[in-house]
């Protein structure tokens, strides 16, 4: 089984994540869905040449960011309007931090693991 980012020591990187799915699923096409605002700021994630080999980006409409693809691979990104949701996985980070629930803005089984593992939360590492 892969190691997903929670389970990794130090700094975690798209790139390495994208490797460890592909080298256990070699016949797989991954596709990675994120944002606009993180889209946008692609071209500066380490390893970023690598990233259009492990994976098809697909970039998702976020509230107060534009959706664009300037200057991305046309063939290894593809955009997608879908309805305005404004959560973001650095608000849910950053509420777990204050000690603010984080229900029903994830699933319900992610709520349970940040809880079982305590992360996110102020005094954590």
């Amino acid at each position: 089984m892969s190691r997903v980012d929670v389970d990794r020591d130090g700094p975690t990187y798209t790139r390495d994540t994208l490797r460890d799915l592909k080298a256990e699923h070699p016949e797989d096409e991954l596709f990675f869905i994120t944002g606009a605002d993180a889209l946008a700021q692609i071209l500066s994630w380490k390893g970023v040449d690598e990233l259009w080999d492990l994976a098809h980006f697909i970039g998702v409409t976020r509230p107060g960011h534009a959706l664009s693809d300037d200057g991305l691979p046309q063939d290894r990104v593809t955009l997608l309007e879908v309805p305005a949701m404004a959560i973001s996985s650095t608000d849910c980070r950053e509420r777990r931090a204050k000690g603010d629930p984080v229900w029903y803005l994830v699933p319900d089984g992610v709520v349970q693991y940040i809880g079982k593992y305590d992360l996110y939360n102020k005094e954590s590492p």
